[in-house]
């Protein structure tokens, strides 16, 4: 039997759980706060924070003072680089020796292959973090300053940089960014930020090492070519689903209509920002938007989801049983079965986990319509933090069900299952028979 000391996914979890209290117990304290918050919602933005996730049951400019919101910022930081690599970071800062078990989870946690390097690679995504969440925070000081002032612009600035290249979504209006929605300037630089970060620190690295494309890594190639397709579609069917839409981006110029699509759509796939009301958008929008919550960003990134190499695996795997062929096979490169056999675990264990917390959230919630708590766990699962509005109406039941798909999306299902699962390696084989299947 697997021994539980030594599970690197139960010491994953664990650490995840014991950082997650330290934050709600911080926030929860006075000095964090502008007026009184209950220990619930405390928790739900703590955990909202750490798996950068953005969704809020109440405003956070409104509850919290700057403190808390230092808080919350080192919360969304700490989620994007990940437990294991954060800790670290501290270990190696302080002195401390890293051990080889300590390395192993950085290996298991950063869905790496060897142990090879892996403390060149924790420092390298510290540093890459680091100049992308500056560079951001500079160039939206230069719009925010001179509107919010020195004091008000800079901290605005840094994080709302930090949540964005986080994936997070958590900005410090009220409103989000709905003001800012035709402001060329700030969506590009916040959208550039959450691709930057969606990508994946791997595939960062190699972009940056290799500088050829012919010479990057299979994953790095499929990560780059998805990107621009799924956002370029994604775009491409907000404006034309939306675009007669006076509630959203109707009544605009062409050019702010693509704007807000474009910002929209780079935004849904794990962000959490939002320039439109996403309540009043058509059903078809927000069913086509959950479809892009759902797949996320890439591995080894800020971003939630299933994946976007797992979607890609699992599409050409399809279309090679149609043209049945034996192998999948990308930028004349062949992909082991085997990752296709983890896709389809993936996206099955992803939705089972969302259909069970959203039956559970029917049945806890009632009240509410099925399109928008759907949505709700859909968008916690991919960490994406966007909502039709009904977060703030969660009874504690239903806060409580969107933290655990919240923790269920950051840690991952295959973690969650591997955590208590027994290996069993099979001494005999059984004689195959055909199935009848479709």
């Amino acid at each position: 039997m697997k021994n539980k000391k030594g599970n690197p996914y139960l010491v994953i979890i664990n650490a995840f759980i014991v950082f997650l209290l330290i934050g709600t117990i911080l926030l929860s304290l006075p000095f964090s706060q502008k007026q009184p918050t209950s220990f619930v919602d405390c928790l739900f933005i703590a955990t909202s924070a750490f798996t950068v996730t953005g969704l809020a049951t109440i405003d956070i400019t409104q509850n919290f003072n700057t403190f808390g919101h230092i808080i919350i910022m080192i919360l969304v930081q700490s989620g994007g680089l990940g437990i294991i690599t954060l800790a670290m970071i501290v270990f190696i800062m302080l002195g401390r020796k890293v051990g080889l078990k300590s390395r192993s989870l950085a290996t298991e946690a950063l869905n790496q292959q060897n142990l090879g390097g892996i403390l060149r690679l924790v420092l390298k995504l510290l540093m890459i973090s680091l100049l992308f969440e500056s560079i951001g925070a500079i160039l939206l000081a230069l719009e925010w300053v001179p509107l919010l002032g020195w004091k008000r612009g800079l901290f605005n600035s840094f994080f709302t940089a930090v949540s964005a290249f986080n994936n997070a979504g958590f900005a410090l209006h009220s409103d989000n960014l709905v003001q800012f929605k035709t402001n060329p300037v700030i969506n590009f630089i916040i959208t550039i930020l959450i691709i930057i970060g969606g990508l994946g620190f791997t595939v960062i690295l190699d972009i940056y090492q290799k500088k050829k494309f012919t010479h990057l890594r299979l994953h790095t190639k499929i990560m780059i070519f998805g990107t621009v397709i799924v956002n370029t579609i994604a775009t491409l069917t907000i404006y034309l689903l939306e675009m007669n839409n006076m509630k959203t981006i109707g009544g605009h110029s062409t050019f702010d209509q693509f704007q807000m699509s474009y910002f929209q759509a780079i935004t849904t796939r794990t962000a959490g920002f939002n320039t439109i009301d996403i309540g009043a958008m058509n059903t078809s929008t927000i069913l086509l938007m959950m479809l892009f919550m759902f797949i996320g960003g890439g591995s080894t990134s800020t971003a939630g989801g299933i994946k976007l190499t797992t979607a890609v695996v699992i599409f050409f795997g399809t279309i090679s049983f149609i043209k049945q062929r034996e192998q999948i096979s990308l930028f004349k490169k062949a992909i082991d079965n085997k990752y296709l056999f983890k896709s389809f675990a993936i996206v099955v264990l992803s939705s089972t986990f969302i259909f069970l917390i959203t039956l559970a959230l029917v049945i806890a919630e009632p009240d509410l319509p099925f399109l928008a708590v759907m949505f709700e766990v859909i968008s916690a699962f991919g960490t994406v933090g966007l909502t039709i509005g009904i977060t703030a109406k969660l009874s504690v039941v239903g806060k409580l069900l969107i933290i655990l798909m919240m923790m269920i999306g950051k840690i991952g299902v295959l973690t969650i299952v591997l955590t208590f699962s027994k290996p069993q390696k099979a001494l005999y084989a059984y004689p195959k028979e055909d199935v009848l299947t479709g």
